[in-house]
C-alpha cells in the first residue's frame, strides 16, 4: 500500500520540479527580450511627447478621451437601435410610442448603477 502512494509522491516532486524550471526559463526569456528590445530613451534635452503641456496638457487630453468615449458610445448605441421611425405624415398609435420608449430606455438603468 505504500509503495503506489510513494511512487505518486515521486512523480509530483519529479512533475512540480519541471514545472518551476520552465517557469523560471520563460521568466528568464522574457527579461532577455524586454532588454534586447527595449525602446531608446529621448534624447538629453527633448520632453517626451506627451508630457509637454504639463499639468494643462494632461487635462486636455483626459478632456479629449472623454468626449472620444462619449462620441463612441453614442454611435454604438444609434447603431444598436432599429430604424423603426415612421415616415413624415404618417399617423403614429400610442402603442407604438410606447413600444418606442420602451426600447429607448431599456437598458438606462443599468448604466447608471454601474
Amino acid at each position: 500500500m505504500n509503495e503506489p502512494l510513494v511512487m505518486a509522491l515521486g512523480i509530483t516532486v519529479v512533475g512540480m520540479t519541471l514545472l518551476f524550471l520552465t517557469l523560471l526559463l520563460f521568466y528568464g526569456l522574457l527579461s532577455l527580450l524586454t532588454v534586447v528590445f527595449k525602446a531608446p530613451a529621448p534624447a538629453g534635452g527633448e520632453a517626451v511627447s506627451g508630457s509637454r503641456g504639463g499639468p494643462a496638457g494632461e487635462e486636455a487630453m483626459l478632456r479629449a478621451a472623454a468626449i472620444a468615449v462619449a462620441l463612441a458610445r453614442t454611435e454604438a448605441e444609434r447603431a444598436s437601435l432599429p430604424a423603426l421611425l415612421p415616415e413624415e405624415g404618417e399617423n403614429v398609435s400610442p402603442w407604438w410610442v410606447l413600444h418606442q420608449q420602451r426600447q429607448l430606455t431599456r437598458g438606462a438603468g443599468r448604466r447608471r448603477n454601474r
